[in-house]
């Protein structure tokens, strides 16, 4: 990612994560809280990756579980969400930004997408950072881009998450884990409608309905 990308697109890494709605999601899945709950001597992105995800087998219980653990041990940074001053030291580069959620334990929406996707990508899982809209209770839409969430790609197809929305409401964390399209429409609308997983998206009029 580009630093006139990340110029760019300062206010996606702000946004607030305030919780709207309850994905329609199956029952939640057990939790190994040993491993959950893990805190890692050093902040290298393979180790801590493979001790997450060592007693699993599956791209799915993997994924899940790096899902489970930065909602587990990450806050939402309400800090540097007011403070320009830390942003402009943490907002240099997608590494920069990684490096100081891992050391700071919060993260920012940006944050919690780019260390998911740092984090499976160094057990060889594919995952996207996406940009776009939220919609949230009482508050106004806006024109500009003010969320990002991640897709993730296992057993074939890509699966929708939102991790900051997961923080924001944690006794319902597993409804944000492989979300249905047709839900997560109604609260997230991308940049690139093909992220959308539908098979037709709707105007983000439409979906905000």
């Amino acid at each position: 990612m580009t630093l006139k990308y990340f110029s760019a697109t300062i206010f996606v890494l702000i946004a607030i994560s305030s919780q709207p709605l309850v994905s329609q999601n199956s029952k939640p899945p057990i939790i190994d809280n040993k491993v959950a709950f893990f805190k890692p001597k050093n902040n290298n992105l393979q180790s801590l990756a493979r001790h997450i995800t060592s007693h699993l087998q599956t791209d799915e219980a993997k994924a899940r579980a790096i899902y489970n653990w930065i909602v587990k041990n990450i806050s939402y940074d309400h800090e540097l969400r007011f403070s320009q001053k830390l942003q402009k030291q943490i907002y240099v580069s997608e590494d920069r930004v990684i490096s100081h959620v891992l050391s700071r334990k919060k993260a920012l929406c940006g944050g919690y997408a780019f260390l998911y996707k740092a984090l499976c990508s160094e057990i060889a899982i594919k995952v996207e950072v996406i940009h776009g809209f939220s919609k949230k209770p009482g508050k106004e839409l806006s024109d500009r881009i003010d969320h990002t969430w991640n897709a993730v790609y296992y057993n074939g197809k890509w699966q929708l998450l939102d991790i900051t929305y997961a923080r924001g409401n944690r006794k319902n964390m597993h409804h944000w884990f492989n979300c249905d399209p047709k839900f997560f429409i109604k609260t997230h609308y991308p940049e690139h409608t093909k992220w959308s997983l539908l098979a037709q998206t709707p105007s983000k009029d439409q979906a905000f309905l």
